[in-house]
């Protein structure tokens, strides 16, 4: 659930990647959306091409082990060094593809088996983490477009049944815009456990030191369902609106939202709103036997209930690549909604880091990290996904040395 920390060696990474695919350099973002279109609407249907990612993956040539490649000639003079680098660092351990709109240029899965003993490859489901955030602000967002949440209202419109909590007044009045902004001041029930939960009971989670998968599966099974109440029981650590920090209850409290206004739970609305459009068929939310991918010896699976709209989405870079299309080609949101999602305060926008021209968001979990960019560049987009059964210092390990591409331009 934690994101990745944006580090200045993500820079050299992601200009690497805009060579390997034929792109110079960019300006942000921006949501392809026609001049037919109003600003309130979304095109009807996703299309088929955008999808067709497994159609893209077979006409692309198998060089080692499970590493494809694109050989048309305009990404030929850097997929060498790239493949160089994958085939060399054997920090590698999970999925890798990195594609545009039109092609798919690398796709790899290698050093890391499944859970059935097969090598992993792009269709293997990690726990992608706090990369499930930029989904349920989709959800929020569709909630919006129906008229049925305000970015401006507050907790206290949805949670009225806890006013009796000693900080209701302070908390009811965080807005639904500063949760998704990461502004609200609310402690993080998973980083901040004492500061959230309080003393005696944070105590319980982190004992003297990190928490043992027993004890973290134990005190979310008491009090995973307790998150939205303790959230009045605190007082916030600062007042909302005046700085960005980030916090993983935030969007534990959205998914509640969508719960309460779409008449649906979470996980349904979310296969409704994102999943099924895209036909995301490797993706699940709330479904804690869903991962195939394995995980380290010292790690262990992520329950569901410790992770709701913040980390609960398990998928695969093949899935999560149809996601990105279909999000910034404007057929999950309206081009106004994509405007609000794509609005950084603070280098945070709803659900996505900024690190301009790019944008990104990483995740973690006890057994999985997953780092995903999006470039734009006049309609033209990169998209870099990767999932991996390793900590962020090892996905950082196989990210920097693409850098060195960047000296062949």
């Amino acid at each position: 659930m934690k994101a990745l920390r944006i580090r200045k060696t993500l820079c050299l990474m992601l200009a690497c990647l805009m060579i390997a695919a034929g792109l110079p350099s960019c300006s942000s973002i921006k949501p392809a959306v026609t001049t037919s279109e109003t600003t309130q609407e979304t095109k009807r249907e996703v299309q088929k091409e955008l999808l067709n990612v497994d159609e893209q993956i077979k006409k692309l040539s198998n060089v080692q082990g499970n590493i494809w490649i694109n050989e048309d000639e305009k990404y030929k003079s850097t997929l060498g060094m790239l493949v160089n680098q994958l085939k060399g660092n054997v920090s590698l351990r999970g999925s890798l593809i990195i594609a545009t709109d039109d092609d798919v240029i690398v796709a790899s899965g290698m050093r890391l088996k499944d859970r059935d003993g097969n090598e992993v490859d792009p269709h293997t489901t990690y726990e992608i983490g706090s990369v499930t955030k930029s989904m349920t602000a989709v959800c929020i967002m569709k909630l919006v477009e129906e008229g049925k949440v305000k970015l401006d209202d507050t907790l206290g419109d949805f949670f009225s049944e806890y006013s009796s909590c000693p900080f209701y007044s302070e908390v009811s009045k965080v807005t639904v815009r500063n949760l998704l902004r990461m502004r609200s001041g609310i402690h993080d029930f998973v980083n901040d456990p004492q500061g959230f939960w309080g003393e005696e009971t944070g105590s319980e989670l982190v004992g003297t030191g990190l928490p043992s998968e027993e004890n973290y599966c134990d005190f979310f099974n008491k009090y995973g369902d307790k998150i939205a109440e303790q959230a009045f029981c605190k007082k916030p650590g600062f007042e909302q609106g005046t700085k960005i920090e980030y916090s993983n209850t935030n969007y534990t409290l959205l998914a509640e939202i969508i719960e309460k206004k779409s008449g649906m739970s979470y996980a349904k609305f979310m296969e409704k709103t994102v999943f099924k459009p895209c036909g995301m068929t490797d993706t699940t939310s709330m479904k804690d036997e869903h991962v195939t991918a394995s995980i380290k010896k010292d790690a262990w699976y992520n329950p569901s209930n410790a992770s709701k709209g913040c980390g609960d989405v398990h998928s695969s870079v093949v899935d999560l690549l149809k996601y990105h299309r279909a999000l910034f080609g404007g057929y999950l949101l309206s081009e106004e909604s994509m405007k609000e999602v794509m609005n950084f305060v603070d280098g945070y926008g709803f659900g996505w880091q900024q690190m301009d021209p790019w944008i990104m968001h990483g995740g973690s979990t006890p057994g999985f990290s997953t780092f995903n960019g999006v470039l734009d560049k006049n309609g033209k987009k990169i998209y870099v996904i990767m999932c991996a059964n390793q900590g962020e210092e090892y996905v950082m390990q196989v990210i920097v040395p693409l850098s060195g591409i960047t000296k062949q331009e």
